[in-house]
């Protein structure tokens, strides 16, 4: 553990800047399309009014993967057409089929289409050449960076300039908000944070897993299973953060999204996921619909230790407290389970 770690006054100290653009309950929200009637949208809207930014949805597999398995889209057309909001679409497989001449004309010719026909606004896209072609065809569409493109360090916004408006954090800074406070610097653009992915920041599997869910596989499982069968606190130090935290990131992003275009199908748990972090209501980490690499038991996650998350120095080796709070919040969880069965 970092023995520089700051206070907690000093860290609310230095994040918090009242009146930056997407901070607190008020910052836009790009959330993802889940194959529900025109109602479900227009209930949301009426919830929500004008926190929600856009709706994103995938390019048909067949022109370009999205970087995530094949979802229904029975629906997609009456949001496109007649939907309150805006919409984007994911041009983000982690690795293009054929090289980008190849394939961009292929999807510009498709993105006519959307931009002309429908209410499409953005697009999200992984590659930079093709962005940069997207960004040829199309100068007023608004493009953002994968969180796919691993952006995590400012020398690598010089190699982006100019080619996106957004930029999407690579995973592997999520839990570290000195470098995010360096990329929010760097990057003239906008920043936006994905708040409930639990990928494992720096998984080895992450690269294959991506590429599996992209193809034509069947769905895929979790890569790195095994590894968190073996060592299960690993789920602590994920790349998400609770609602109740989302303060400690103030001053680091201009707008959020919310992941989950398998994990939040259920229009239900969509909308309380949703509604719980627009307005920083509690959820344990199990709740959020983070994927399987998530927290799968529903074990609290206390200020205080997401903080020291936040400023450790990524050392696992050498530092035990997320391995330690996890088997004692495990050992509280089954002695309440124990209790609970010895009533009944």
């Amino acid at each position: 553990m970092n023995e520089n770690l700051p206070s907690k006054e000093s860290r609310a100290a230095s994040t918090a800047s009242p009146g930056d653009a997407g901070t607190g309950p008020s910052a836009r929200w790009v959330i993802p399309y889940i194959d529900q009637p025109l109602d479900f949208w227009q209930g949301l809207a009426e919830q929500h009014g004008e926190a929600v930014r856009e709706v994103y949805f995938p390019l048909p597999t067949s022109i370009i993967g999205s970087g995530e398995p094949t979802q229904p889209s029975q629906h997609l057309d009456d949001l496109l057409r007649k939907g309150p909001f805006g919409c984007s679409v994911l041009l983000n497989p982690l690795t293009l089929p054929r090289p980008v001449e190849d394939v961009a004309p292929r999807v510009v010719e498709a993105l006519r289409r959307l931009v002309g026909d429908y209410r499409v606004v953005g697009a999200t896209v992984t590659n930079p050449t093709l962005a940069r072609r997207v960004r040829e065809a199309f100068p007023a569409l608004h493009l953002a960076a994968s969180c796919l493109t691993m952006i995590s360090r400012p020398n690598q916004i010089a190699m982006i300039d100019g080619v996106y408006d957004s930029l999407v954090p690579g995973n592997r800074v999520m839990r570290d908000l000195p470098a995010l406070k360096a990329l929010k610097k760097a990057f003239p653009g906008s920043v936006r944070l994905i708040v409930n992915e639990a990928c494992l920041p720096g998984c080895p599997w992450r690269v294959q897993h991506f590429h599996e869910m992209g193809s034509d596989f069947p769905y895929p499982l979790s890569l790195c299973s095994e590894l968190l069968g073996e060592q299960p606190w690993l789920r602590l130090t994920g790349g998400w953060v609770l609602p109740q935290h989302l303060h400690l990131y103030e001053g680091t992003y201009d707008d959020l999204k919310l992941a989950g275009r398998v994990t939040l199908r259920n229009p239900d748990k969509y909308r309380r996921v949703l509604d719980a972090y627009i307005h920083r209501r509690p959820l344990l980490a199990n709740q959020i619909g983070g994927g399987p690499a998530s927290v799968q038991e529903p074990i609290p996650i206390t200020e205080a230790f997401f903080a020291n998350t936040l400023y450790c120095d990524g050392d696992c080796r050498t530092c035990s407290f997320c391995h330690d709070y996890h088997a004692a919040a495990t050992r509280l969880l089954r002695e309440k389970r124990r209790k609970a069965s010895s009533t009944t």
